[in-house]
């Protein structure tokens, strides 16, 4: 058997079918862990379905605790565990980057049947959130950009710099390019037809269970340019990020991307959060989608403490917007 027909055999029975199969790139041996991709599925089928979406730091009228609450309750580990337990029911409300963080947790716990990621690690991947516990006597919080839990929270391609830089998958990315002449990198960049959007390659590469960040478009609902930027700098009158942190789910027959994740805001957000969308391929600005090989590499989270800063990622968060060359680099993709 060929790599190229392993290749389509995987993506098949995946669900991918044959015509996207056809148009999938050629591929290294270890470009899909199908054991993987499997195991994140079954973690996404292990939530349960909306509980609400709340981005706020208090209970309110509507939610009793919040999304940092909720996940402090749902990641169970003592001094005495060697690895964790992770509730899915616990992590109630929730919002976009606490579900894609939660269900890699509850992935990398699933597949991790036989203790290839150390106690150190698991530690690591606690959400320290402010509320003082045996791990975390000192109450310490982590911002974007800090720690495991602060990177996955994190603007822009958070989760593929984190995959980066544990060698644990690659990403690659597509941009339909800036509108507005403000926001342009380089005065010849063009924003693509809505025709030539669709038919990027970019999508013939996702496979269903990749990690994906959107960067919505916003041009021709709202007259917004905000799926140009990366990251927030805070700068009055700038535009700024309109992200999305998801789980890639597939197309629909007439090619719009499906996705997991904590959806929302909305008027009724009781009534929103962990469920699958669809989108237009033209809804999305810019896509960055992270594929996890090695989740064996995840043991490597023993060297990232709580309080370990990624500077990149830590800077998008009201200090600097991110250029699409520095995105490539510190997702490590490369032309």
């Amino acid at each position: 058997m060929t790599s190229k027909h392993f290749t389509l055999i995987l993506l098949a029975l995946m669900g991918m079918g044959a015509a996207s199969a056809s148009a999938a790139p050629k591929a290294e041996a270890d470009t899909i862990n199908a054991q993987w991709q499997r195991t994140i599925l079954a973690a996404v089928d292990s939530f349960p379905h909306l509980g609400g979406y709340y981005t706020g730091g208090k209970p309110n009228a509507l939610f009793a605790t919040t999304t940092w609450q909720g996940l402090h309750a749902a990641f169970q580990m003592g001094k005495a565990d060697a690895k964790p337990r992770f509730c899915p029911a616990k992590a109630q409300p929730s919002f976009c980057s606490s579900a894609t963080y939660a269900a890699l947790v509850k992935a990398l716990i699933m597949w991790d049947k036989d203790g290839q990621i150390g106690t150190e690690a698991w530690r690591n991947m606690k959400p320290y959130v402010g509320i003082a516990d045996e791990l975390n006597p000192d109450s310490i919080g982590q911002n974007d950009g800090e720690g495991f839990w602060g990177r996955a929270n994190a603007n822009g391609p958070s989760i593929g710099v984190l995959v980066h830089e544990l060698k644990a998958g690659f990403s690659h990315t597509a941009f339909r390019g800036a509108k507005s002449e403000r926001n342009k990198e380089t005065p010849d960049e063009q924003y693509l037809t809505d025709d030539q959007w669709r038919a990027h390659p970019v999508w013939a590469h996702a496979v269903k269970g990749d990690f994906m960040k959107i960067f919505w478009d916003r041009n021709e609902s709202r007259g917004r340019d905000n799926g140009a930027i990366v990251g927030c700098n805070d700068v009055k009158g700038d535009d700024q990020e309109a992200g999305h942190s998801v789980i890639f789910m597939g197309y629909t027959p007439d090619g719009k991307v499906t996705y997991w994740s904590s959806n929302g805001p909305g008027k009724n957000p009781e009534n929103m959060g962990y469920s699958i969308a669809t989108c237009d391929k033209t809804d999305i600005q810019r896509v960055v989608f992270t594929r996890i090989t090695h989740p064996e590499r995840f043991d490597a989270v023993k060297h990232m403490h709580p309080k370990h800063v990624n500077q990149y990622l830590y800077d998008l968060n009201g200090k600097k917007h991110s250029t699409t060359a520095e995105l490539k680099a510190q997702c490590g993709i490369k032309e």
